[in-house]
């Protein structure tokens, strides 16, 4: 029984072990979506960076990386227009640096 006041510290480990479990998985995710997204544009694979970075997108927004989850959509948007391959570029090195910063949140 947990007195007034006090915090169940078993609760809080829990928990703690439980974020950071879901902030690994989406490290990783992270990690192999850009490396994916960097060799499908190396390729100019527009249809191939659409997929990836429109899953990237959702699934950082459903982790609560809104930042990430816009710039991965823009690279997706672009990626619909093929013929603006240096927009599409533009918004993928964009997409980097936003993903270089998801340690600073």
């Amino acid at each position: 029984m947990q007195q007034q006041g006090r915090i169940d510290l078993s609760k809080a480990a829990a928990t703690m072990a439980a974020n950071q479990v879901r902030v690994i998985r989406y490290a990783d995710l992270l990690s192999s979506s850009m490396d994916e997204l960097i060799a499908a544009t190396a390729r100019e694979d527009w249809s191939e960076v659409q997929r990836v970075s429109g899953e990237l997108a959702e699934q950082s927004r459903s982790n609560g990386y809104r930042g990430v989850s816009a710039m991965a959509q823009r690279v997706c948007d672009e990626a619909h227009r093929p013929e603006n391959s240096l927009g599409i570029k533009r918004s993928l090195v964009r997409l980097i640096g936003t993903c270089g910063r998801v340690g600073d949140r």
